[in-house]
């Protein structure tokens, strides 16, 4: 028994040397290709390991979609659907009319920058590029304007001459200037342009383009105007004044004001009282009408000449009978048209997220024998938003 234990004592100890020895060769050859590997290769090795033992690199992933836009402020290719032009604009109008007689009055705006400043909300369709630098569109031009002056010819001097060949005959001519003056008169209205228009430039509201657009305007005008180059007050004195009596004067002052004094409406009621104005209650019955449609600006009202007429007529006329007469010193202006012709010249230059534009242009036509056009001089400030 003493044998078997001394033996298996002996086995043990034996193996225990030879187990320790079995592991120490491999970690020998491991340190030996270890010390013979560059530093470099060390750490690219162990690098390597790191990765593989402890990081997961995840699945690649689609990017996602770009969210489709329903507008922009400007696209490179222009706008799909339509154009708002929000914005401001400078308005300088010119109204001209001329009767069938001859008579004319030019209406002019005040020039002052802040009276002339409006809102710009003009639509543009898409644009069709024809080629590289040629292009249409169709544009709604939307204007409101007010002009509170008149242009009148003034003779502030007479130019003599002498012909030398006659010997000693001398002839003058007088010397015209046009002025501008508040006479109270006052025209105000609004158009509306629709226009297709060529332009030269490329496509797009973020480029430069010169244009030039011919269609047609809805065209609506009111107000008061001097058809006697600011003589209308004391020609229509001197008319009342040449009648016999006061049904003469009347008669006079409704047939003078029905020619030259604008009806360019042709409304069939006034063209009625005027042309019998002497006759029962007209002459009432014109101003009771005048004041109810609201036609005569009150400030183109002349208290002078309310005092002549009660002088020549010994204060027979009641107050409705002598607003009719004050009336009929100027011209009446009540115009409109749904088709009249019209012109824009325009030139677009872009300046980063807005857009700087220069017109000119505005509708022309004629009604009732009287020739009609507005000139517009615009300037404006907008930013395109594209639908």
């Amino acid at each position: 028994m003493l044998f078997l234990i001394r033996t298996t004592c002996l086995v043990y100890f034996i193996c225990i040397p030879f187990s320790l020895f079995a592991v120490e060769p491999t970690n020998e050859l491991q340190k030996e290709e270890s010390e013979s590997k560059p530093a470099g290769q060390k750490i690219r090795d162990r690098r390597i390991q790191i990765q593989n033992d402890f990081v997961v690199e995840p699945s690649p992933q689609p990017p996602p979609p770009n969210p489709s836009k329903e507008f922009s402020l400007k696209n490179e290719n222009g706008a799909k659907y339509v154009t708002f032009y929000p914005g401001v604009q400078a308005n300088l109008s010119d109204l001209k009319i001329v009767s069938s007689t001859g008579g004319r009055a030019v209406m002019m705006d005040d020039q002052r920058m802040d009276q002339n400043l409006n809102f710009l909300y003009d639509l543009k369709s898409p644009e069709w590029q024809m080629g590289e630098n040629w292009g249409l569109f169709i544009l709604n031009r939307n204007v409101n304007f007010r002009q509170s002056k008149q242009k009148i010819t003034d003779v502030v001097a007479t130019n003599s001459s002498t012909s030398e060949d006659s010997g000693s005959s001398n002839k003058s001519s007088p010397i015209k200037q046009y002025t501008n003056k508040d006479l109270g008169t006052e025209t105000f209205g609004s158009y509306h342009m629709l226009l297709p228009a060529i332009y030269y430039g490329q496509k797009g509201n973020d480029k430069f383009r010169i244009g030039l657009g011919l269609g047609y305007s809805k065209v609506n005008i009111q107000g008061t105007a001097d058809f006697n180059d600011g003589n209308g007050y004391f020609n229509n004195f001197l008319v009342f004044s040449s009648g016999s009596n006061l049904d003469e004067k009347i008669d006079n002052m409704g047939k003078y004001s029905l020619i030259n004094n604008g009806n360019i409406d042709a409304d069939p009621y006034r063209a009625y009282l005027l042309s019998n104005l002497s006759s029962g209650n007209h002459l009432e019955a014109l101003g009771l009408y005048t004041l109810l449609k609201g036609d005569v600006n009150p400030k183109s009202i002349d208290p002078f000449l309310a005092l002549f007429y009660s002088q020549l007529t010994s204060n027979n006329l009641n107050p409705l009978e002598l607003y009719a007469l004050l009336t009929l010193g100027i011209g009446r202006v009540n115009s409109s048209s749904n088709q009249a012709k019209s012109f824009y010249l325009f030139w677009e230059i872009p300046i980063g997220a807005i857009n700087w534009r220069l017109g000119i242009g505005g509708p022309f036509y004629t009604q009732n024998g009287y020739k009609i056009s507005l000139t517009t001089i615009e300037m404006s400030f907008y930013t395109p938003i594209e639908f």
